[in-house]
């Protein structure tokens, strides 16, 4: 039967125009007969080839690639024989590897989907050659992918800020997850790159443009597929972070004339710091400034949205308060603005900070007690040319032979004192020399009035009276104002002179 249905095939083909016989589309020479007939000389082979000529759709299938086998692929108890799945697979893969190619250029997932179903019918050998057209086109568009990465990266590509967002759907019709999570485990090693070249794509273009919606949505394209990689958990970690810095993108947008506000509030505190730090602005009224630009509650009672803009005020009082204490060297001001920053609900950071420099201007304030803040009232800032000047001196030696003498060192001075507590002080002086001299001459006068020899008498009494009543005058002056008086006393106990004091300078010349 075979040799008499050889012979009609071949005077078949000897009859035909072209010498070729039409098979299916395909058209064979007599050789391409000649092999498939010896085929038949094995007992296996000729039951298989019997079962294809019965099988149709198979048939034409392995033949031409035909779709209708896929689109109704029944179970045949033949397809669970290795044998005969290992006869059809390499003709059967050849025609799963052109559809899977472009169905997925065309994007039908339904015959996309059929032909990944018949895998079963390609043998491992195979497996290669099925998928390798799809794998090279998903590699090249991975390539793709990471070329635009390159160009973002080194600001040669043609996006900007108006048109970012287009990548967006550029990467979801390169990548689209519902056919690479229909493929098989052997694509999953190419499914991973595709994540790591998305996460690649939206790192560089959340540091080169200013958007937090492509990044977050290309994550979250990212995270659809069915990723089996150590990497996925940085991925996640990664989305959690740009998810919440669009929220607050948004939270932000939704708020900006708000923020607007605040904005120009921090603008004008920032540009009161360079008066400050030019003295054209001196830190007293940097304070009242800051005080009274903006309601402390009302800022810290802002959302979340706003921690940016009070941080941002926190560090311009903060380097108002620097600038006080660099360029005036005002302590207590510079003291009380990161007193007030402090106050501010900054983050952990800036508040450590702000903590740390209060620190170092406590540690300066005790350091230099008396030179920054007044002795004398012990709250305002010592003014130039309102300092007391006076002069101390120290017996460095005495002898009583041949004569008495005695040997001493002096030294000059300069007590710093504020305008304030110098009026008040001056008010006292004037006060005490107006009486004193008052009463010493009308105690001239009356010792003159009584008895010629009393004259000088009287002149040492009103002096004397005079001295003890302007120095009652002088201290209620002083006592009015709540400062601590300008006598030798108050001044011995200065942080300039205390230990001098002690070791034996005094304010009176030492005489012999």
């Amino acid at each position: 039967m075979i040799k008499k249905a050889k012979r009609r095939l071949f005077a078949d083909i000897d009859l035909s125009d072209s010498g070729l016989l039409d098979y299916n589309g395909q058209k064979l020479t007599k050789s391409d007969c000649e092999r498939a007939i010896e085929e038949l000389e094995d007992k296996e082979k000729i039951e298989f080839y019997s079962h294809l000529a019965s099988n149709f759709e198979l048939n034409t299938f392995l033949a031409n690639g035909s779709n209708e086998l896929l689109n109704n692929l029944k179970q045949e108890s033949i397809y669970k024989l290795p044998e005969f799945v290992n006869f059809i697979s390499p003709f059967f893969a050849s025609k799963i590897d052109h559809i899977l190619l472009k169905s997925f250029q065309k994007g039908d997932y339904e015959l996309f989907s059929s032909a990944l179903r018949a895998e079963h019918l390609i043998s491992k050998n195979d497996l290669n050659k099925a998928f390798k057209s799809l794998s090279n086109e998903i590699q090249q568009r991975i390539n793709e992918t990471d070329k635009l990465t390159k160009q973002i990266k080194e600001e040669i590509s043609d996006y900007s800020d108006d048109n970012i967002d287009n990548v967006i759907q550029v990467i979801k019709s390169r990548f689209p997850t519902k056919f690479l999570n229909k493929l098989p485990i052997f694509f999953q090693s190419q499914i991973n790159k595709i994540a790591a070249s998305i996460n690649f794509l939206q790192l560089n273009i959340w540091n080169e443009y200013n958007t937090t919606y492509v990044p977050v949505s290309l994550l979250e394209h990212l995270l659809e597929l069915n990723i089996e990689s150590v990497s996925k958990p940085t991925f996640e970690k990664n989305y959690s972070i740009v998810k919440k810095k669009h929220q607050e993108r948004l939270e932000q947008e939704k708020n900006a004339p708000l923020l607007k506000e605040w904005a120009k509030i921090l603008i004008s505190i920032q540009e009161k710091v360079e008066d400050v730090e030019n003295e054209t602005f001196s830190a007293t009224d940097a304070l009242n400034f800051v005080k009274s630009t903006f309601d402390l509650d009302k800022l810290n009672s802002l959302p979340q949205f706003a921690d940016e803009i009070r941080t941002q005020i926190g560090y311009s009082i903060r380097s108002m308060s620097i600038a006080s204490w660099n360029k005036q060297s005002d302590i207590k001001n510079s003291l009380a603005l990161i007193d007030y920053a402090l106050k501010i609900n900054v983050n952990k950071s800036a508040k450590e900070k702000f903590i740390q420099d209060r620190t170092e201007l406590e540690e300066l304030e005790k350091k230099y007690k008396g030179v920054l803040l007044c002795h004398f009232c012990e709250s305002n800032t010592p003014d130039k040319g309102c300092e007391i000047n006076t002069t101390i001196y120290k017996e460095t030696s005495r002898s009583w032979f041949p004569r008495r003498s005695v040997q001493y060192t002096y030294s000059e001075i300069t007590i710093p004192r504020c305008r304030n507590c110098k009026v008040v002080h001056s008010k006292g002086s004037n006060n005490y020399y107006l009486v004193f001299f008052g009463l010493l001459i009308l105690g001239v006068i009356i010792g003159a009035a009584t008895e010629g020899e009393h004259f000088i008498t009287g002149g040492i009494i009103g002096a004397v009276a005079g001295w003890i009543v302007g120095k009652i005058i002088e201290g209620n002056q002083v006592k009015k104002g709540g400062i601590k008086d300008s006598s030798d006393s108050t001044l011995a106990s200065h942080p300039l002179l205390v230990e001098r004091t002690k070791s034996g300078w005094t304010f009176s010349k030492p005489t012999a």
